[in-house]
């Protein structure tokens, strides 16, 4: 029995946001229960959500830089300006304008 390369090829394609999702959900169980071990062993959680933050921030960093490159805007004081002012009130405002 002959297997058809490209209707395999199209299986795969409109798999692959399917097993995206399933390897992000394996994922995020993975830090749930590394965060449950930590919290267990005695950790600060202020000092755990510090550390994600430190992590996250050296990993998506760099990959924003790299694949962000040709379309990001350039560094003015006004867009700095205003991404401060979005990590400064982002989360606060965001909270606040819930209904």
């Amino acid at each position: 029995m002959a297997v058809n390369v490209n209707s395999m090829r199209n299986f795969v394609d409109g798999m692959r946001p399917a097993l995206v999702m399933v390897l992000v959900q394996i994922i995020l169980a993975g830090v749930n229960v590394l965060y449950k071990l930590a919290a267990n062993n005695g950790i600060s959680l202020k000092v755990m959500v510090a550390y994600r933050l430190m992590f996250a921030t050296a990993f998506v960093l760099p990959v924003a830089l790299i694949f962000e490159r040709e379309s990001r805007p350039k560094m003015t004081w006004p867009v700095l300006g205003q991404a401060f002012l979005c990590g400064l009130f982002g989360y606060a405002l965001y909270d606040i304008c819930l209904p």
